[in-house]
């Protein structure tokens, strides 16, 4: 009698999206990020919320990859860096820091255009086929959108400042026959793919498809109800048809209008539009990211750069050589009043973890 093949089993076998829903949305400490619904067919979107729309086989895998359910962050950290970070490195592992600035229709983007140059500088190059963007409606509703050329790049280009699962557009990529795919999103959502990469999970799905990560530097996300009717109509009187952008600056959360007049209030006066699923997360910089972006630390018209990953450092590098982007040596006064919101970030997650019985994430 031949002896039984031994095949690898899932860590999380049997623990399906009723554990999923236990633990993270019905708890609301889900952030949204569109992970689950993106590599489980039988799980879609339905009223702002991932829901089950079929049968459960209990396969694990969105409990697996989901950044609320559990995040080692020395795990890793260790797998994409080779080690994990030092206490003195508040804004996560990195190569290189320095503030930078878009050259060509990039430059016209928001906080200096490095984000949307990048990823038009990889599509161009051959370093991915498409880029995972977040775009949005008329009304500032954000829309997940699979950009295949530098145009439709540019034109997602814009902070939206609310909730968006962005990452399910992932599985759209996928299904079109996508091979190297570019994504661009929030710390939470960067945590997503990240761990659908480096778990050694016996799931195969397309993650090996999935070529860079463009990581943008966040404090908070608010929820698009609760900001629109709360702050923009409630307080401005504004229509969200009426907004130009939206822009975090000097402790200000900034919304202008298309006439130009700047509608402001302290950003301390935003916390009851905050997401929920914000509180339990650690991470300002998207330390898990190729390379991270964010207006934090340089001055107007310029943003902050950490190349961390060898393909990210490749691929700044490139960028700067070709002369897309410019760039200047970052202040240590800049890099100060990062580390210091990263810092912050870190307060609140303590505090926030024990308020909504946060266990599993740790950093």
């Amino acid at each position: 009698m031949a002896a039984k093949e031994k095949f690898a089993e899932p860590t999380y076998l049997e623990c399906g999206f009723g554990e999923l829903e236990y633990k993270v949305i019905k708890s609301e400490i889900c952030c949204r990020c569109g992970t689950c619904e993106a590599f489980c067919p039988r799980i879609e979107h339905v009223e702002n919320k991932p829901a089950l729309v079929n049968y459960d086989p209990l396969c694990g895998l969105c409990f697996t990859y989901c950044p609320r359910t559990f995040l080692d962050m020395g795990a890793m950290e260790s797998k994409l860096f080779g080690r994990t970070r030092n206490a003195d490195e508040a804004l996560g592992i990195y190569q290189k820091a320095v503030s930078a600035q878009a050259q060509g229709p990039a430059a016209h983007a928001q906080d200096g255009g490095v984000a949307t140059a990048l990823l038009v500088a990889a599509l161009q190059s051959g370093v991915i086929d498409c880029a995972v963007v977040t775009d949005r409606d008329e009304e500032w509703r954000t829309v997940a959108r699979v950009a295949t050329t530098a145009e439709e790049i540019v034109a997602a280009a814009g902070t939206k400042y609310t909730i968006s699962n962005s990452v399910q557009a992932v599985k759209a990529a996928l299904e079109k026959g996508y091979k190297k795919i570019g994504f661009v999103g929030t710390p939470c959502q960067i945590q997503g793919l990240r761990k659908v990469m480096l778990l050694e999970e016996p799931y195969q799905f397309g993650q090996d498809k999935i070529a860079l990560l463009v990581g943008l530097f966040c404090m908070e996300n608010f929820d698009y109800d609760a900001l629109m009717k709360g702050l923009v109509k409630g307080k401005f009187g504004l229509m969200p048809k009426d907004v130009a952008r939206y822009e975090i600056k000097k402790g200000m959360f900034r919304v202008i209008d298309k006439t130009g007049k700047a509608h402001e209030v302290k950003i301390e006066e935003t916390d009851a539009f905050t997401f929920a699923g914000c509180g339990p997360c650690f991470d300002f910089a998207s330390e898990l990211a190729d390379i991270s972006v964010g207006s934090v630390g340089s001055g107007d018209g310029w943003s902050t750069v950490l190349t961390r990953t060898n393909a990210g450092e490749k691929l700044y590098a490139a960028t700067l050589a070709a002369g897309v982007v410019q760039e200047k040596a970052v202040s240590e006064k800049g890099l100060a009043l990062a580390k210091k919101l990263a810092a912050g970030k870190v307060k609140r997650f303590e505090t926030k973890s024990v308020e909504m019985n946060v266990s599993g994430i740790t950093r």
